[in-house]
């Protein structure tokens, strides 16, 4: 069977050298930040470049498309570019290249440089629906010469889950502190919160690879929707290690902090009783990362204080983290540092049923004779509700023995002088 070729819609333009400043200035030219990535070129290469141009060598076709705002958004060529403006405004460096400076130049080599010619490709989607995924694909296959890492191709993809990331990267507090300088380093740490989030099993501790066929099948599970209240939940985990490590952030490593989110998540949604949990993580996070910063790797005889058996397991800690973003590494950290939070500071779980069953409800009922458990007063069954007398978050069971039937406005009163108390 013959497979009918995708052919894209294309035209063959170009402009001049002598014309760049000019785009730039009147803001014509655009590098899209939102998935292009710094200059990745060397010195030698920029040279090379600008010697190729004096000398009316090709300089290869760049791609790009007019955007909405009629400008030139450049797919392929970003760093041609950016080389030959450089050039251009004098802020090359060229010492010891045997190249003039741009302003040396007489008027006759001035002209033949400026009218050089560089071709572009300009792709033209045919249907509307579908152009922001031709060019996040034509940007992606384009770049071989100085290959996307991983962080760059997650970032140049589009929809709800790269919007929810970029999102969280470019908004909480948590990565102001952490820096600014390595962006799309600190954009994948989002991506890799939000996928862990997204598709982490936290009861039965599973969680996902980190490499890039994980992202991809993200960014298109997830192209159109997530849940606003796991957004939400997310940034509150952030919350938490924002305030309860911030004297710690800037010095954990990447891979720490991710195992720090889970278990912050992990006991937010399993632990009962998270009314101290800030001083807790903080308290935890000081004494955790000491014992994690106290030998190196190749250490063989534990630091000063530290048991035999204990120093072991904090070493295999950091040998796992060699595979930092494999699904088998994530787990076996996070149950090394869960199991030495519960070794610090043991805790109780929250019962798995959260709310009274209507038959439970029904033995409540007739167990009181019909009557609140606050004010003694008559209950409607069906607008009656149930309360743990024992606060479920603090460990309460849902049990029986530990329920009561009350006035929805009187398990407010009850819930209101709990608060008030502590």
């Amino acid at each position: 069977m013959i497979t009918k070729q995708t052919v894209p819609n294309l035209e063959l333009e170009k402009f001049t050298v002598g014309e760049i400043p000019g785009l730039f200035s009147r803001n014509r030219i655009k590098i899209n930040e939102e998935y292009q990535r710094s200059e990745v070129w060397t010195r030698h290469q920029k040279l090379e470049l600008i010697r190729s141009i004096q000398n009316a060598y090709s300089m290869g076709v760049l791609v790009l498309f007019i955007n909405k705002d009629g400008q030139y958004e450049i797919l392929d060529g970003q760093q041609r570019i950016k080389t030959i403006e450089k050039y251009l405004s004098n802020k090359l460096n060229l010492n010891g290249s045997g190249i003039k400076k741009y302003s040396k130049l007489d008027d006759q080599e001035k002209n033949l440089l400026n009218a050089y010619c560089i071709y572009y490709l300009e792709l033209k989607s045919f249907n509307n629906a579908t152009k922001e995924e031709d060019i996040t694909q034509t940007f992606l296959r384009l770049q071989e010469g100085t290959p996307l890492n991983k962080a760059e191709k997650i970032n140049a993809h589009r929809g709800k889950f790269k919007e929810t990331f970029v999102y969280i990267h470019n908004n909480h507090l948590i990565f102001g502190l952490l820096g600014r300088e390595y962006r799309f380093r600190f954009r994948l740490l989002a991506a890799e919160l939000l996928l862990l989030e997204l598709e982490g099993d936290f009861e039965n501790k599973k969680f996902p690879d980190l490499d890039l066929k994980s992202f991809e099948e993200a960014l298109k599970k997830y192209n159109n929707h997530i849940n606003p209240k796991t957004v939400k939940f997310l940034k509150g985990n952030l919350d938490i290690l924002y305030k309860g490590l911030y004297n710690l952030l800037t010095a954990i490593k990447i891979r720490d902090l991710i195992s720090f989110y889970l278990l912050v998540s992990y006991l937010r949604k399993m632990k009962a009783n998270n009314e101290n949990f800030i001083n807790e993580i903080r308290a935890f996070g000081e004494d955790f990362l000491k014992n994690l910063n106290s030998f190196s790797i190749y250490d063989e005889i534990p630091p000063a204080g530290m048991a035999q058996e204990l120093f072991k397991k904090y070493r295999e800690y950091k040998l796992q983290s060699r595979k930092a973003t494999t699904s088998d590494s994530i787990e076996s950290r996070f149950e090394f540092i869960l199991s030495e939070y519960k070794r610090q500071r043991p805790f109780i779980l929250k019962d798995k049923q959260r709310l009274f069953t209507i038959e439970q409800k029904r033995r409540l009922f007739f167990k009181q004779r019909g009557l609140c458990a606050y004010c003694g007063k008559p209950l409607v069954f069906n607008e009656s509700s149930a309360d743990h007398i024992e606060r479920h978050s603090q460990g309460g069971r849902t049990i029986l023995e530990n329920g009561q039937l009350l006035h929805e406005a009187c398990h407010r009163k009850i819930e209101k002088k709990r608060d008030n108390n502590g």
